[in-house]
């Protein structure tokens, strides 16, 4: 269960939720690409050991709301990530996103 710092700008606040390939390396970039997105990293949890070989990776992310869409598309596109669930202050519900298909 991801636990919020108290600190936390809601209305800068953008949860994710993604499905990922089970890999130790995978949290580092996903945090990674929020960093040089402009966002900051609030909360992280990593589930690994899933039997078809993902993990699950929940996250807070702090950014402003005109970069959200920008970061999302970029966590979409890294290789070990299979879906991506958003959601946020300007994303009403549980938005799904998946990765760009390769061409």
């Amino acid at each position: 269960m991801l636990a919020v710092p108290a600190t936390a700008q809601l209305s800068s606040l953008c949860t994710l939720r993604l499905v990922v390939a089970d890999r130790p390396d995978v949290p580092q970039r996903v945090m990674a690409t929020c960093c040089r997105r402009q966002g900051a990293v609030v909360a992280l949890v990593f589930e690994r050991g899933r039997r078809d070989g993902t993990g699950e990776l929940e996250l807070a992310v702090e950014i402003e709301p005109r970069l959200r869409r920008g970061l999302i598309e970029r966590i979409s596109g890294l290789v070990d990530v299979l879906e991506v669930h958003a959601r946020g202050a300007d994303m009403p519900g549980d938005g799904l996103r998946h990765p760009p298909a390769l061409a």
